[in-house]
């Protein structure tokens, strides 16, 4: 059957370096590859990922349009003017939105056809999940779920849901891990667990802070966040500057990932954390607590090492388990290699492509 369609759009609530940034800039460059015109629009100044600028260098369908994004009722009623814009001078055959967000500036963007917007749902706090459906679901827009557990929380809701798994390119070469350790003042002697995550409530470092301080290794937080200063202040405190360092974002935190001995996680939710895919793409161990979106999806002692949320004691011991204990440090590789695998990013822009396709046919 001939294709109908040609272009797309995706849209961002805010730019910036979260996951969900990162998930949409690898479905854009797909997708450009595929001969598709993808237009992104983001809210905002915040800069995309790097390899998100690198994309929009090597690919000439695709582009980027930032909109004003500014705080208040005032701010959303300006972005949302603007975003009505946009679609309209564009008019691509299918609308795609990215956070529940985007729900409603999408739906009264006078969109040609409602039944070509999609949006899709990264995650959310459990306690917000009810309000947040009562809000998206008088729109009728189709709700995209990143995980299975999410889903069938959303469909709960009585939204029109379907599934679409986060997906992650091959692992770039990894950096030289006593060389990054000296050059941001850790240890070199001790293995390396990174977590490459905004510093927010949702990410809990402090507990994996608290995790690390009952093992051998060191810890590198990959990122910047709202509780940096108190995560800096605990980490003197603790007497831990040797083993535990703050890099703030990097270019290269997937190198930085890749030269870890573990990934280990502390999110208090989440939706299909694309951290945990990175580091099954590189190949290395995941300790992790059984977070909703995380327990829902991951296999417990096959895929990765679960703990319950807020527990340092047992996340702790799970890391040192994962670091020591050879049987069980083989198995958890051989479960990243095997979840990489199903979680390709090839297979997220064909699984997407396909439903495109679906909607642009809808008339």
């Amino acid at each position: 059957m001939k294709s109908v369609l040609s272009s797309v759009m995706l849209v961002l609530d805010r730019s910036g370096h979260g996951g969900m940034q990162g998930v949409v800039s690898s479905l854009a460059e797909g997708m450009a590859a595929h001969g598709l015109t993808v237009h992104v629009v983001a809210g905002g100044t915040d800069p995309m990922p790097e390899a998100f600028s690198r994309a929009l260098d090597a690919q000439p369908t695709l582009h980027f349009h930032s909109i004003p994004g500014a705080p208040g009722a005032r701010g959303r009623a300006s972005s949302t003017v603007a975003l009505a814009s946009t679609i309209r001078s564009i008019n691509p055959d299918v609308l795609h939105g990215h956070g529940l967000r985007t729900s409603w500036p999408l739906a009264i963007s006078g969109f040609r056809d409602p039944r070509r917007i999609l949006v899709t749902c990264h995650g959310l706090p459990p306690g917000d999940l009810a309000r947040s459906a009562r809000l998206v679901r008088p729109t009728g827009v189709l709700v995209g779920a990143v995980g299975p557990g999410l889903e069938r929380a959303l469909a709960a809701q009585k939204l029109r849901t379907t599934l679409l798994p986060n997906g992650v390119s091959p692992a770039p070469a990894p950096v030289d891990k006593a060389r990054f350790m000296a050059s941001v003042g850790l240890d070199t002697d001790r293995p390396l667990v990174v977590y490459p995550a905004r510093l927010s409530p949702q990410k809990d470092p402090m507990t994996l802070l608290k995790a690390i301080e009952r093992t051998s290794a060191c810890v590198a937080f990959v990122g910047d966040g709202p509780l940096r200063s108190d995560l800096e202040a605990a980490i003197t405190s603790r007497g831990l500057d040797h083993r535990a360092r703050i890099t703030g974002w990097r270019d290269d935190a997937r190198a930085v990932l890749g030269s870890a001995d573990l990934l280990a996680s502390s999110s208090t939710w989440e939706g299909q954390p694309l951290m945990i895919l990175e580091a099954a793409a590189a190949g290395i161990p995941v300790v992790a607590t059984r977070a909703p979106g995380v327990g829902d999806w991951l296999r417990a002692d096959r895929d990765a090492l679960l703990v319950d949320v807020g527990d340092a004691e047992s996340l702790g011991s799970a890391i040192m388990t994962a670091l020591s204990d050879p049987t069980v440090r083989s198995q958890l590789i051989r479960g990243s290699r095997t979840l990489a695998e199903r979680h390709s990013a090839a297979t997220m822009v064909e699984q997407h492509l396909e439903l495109y396709e679906t909607l642009a046919r809808r008339r």
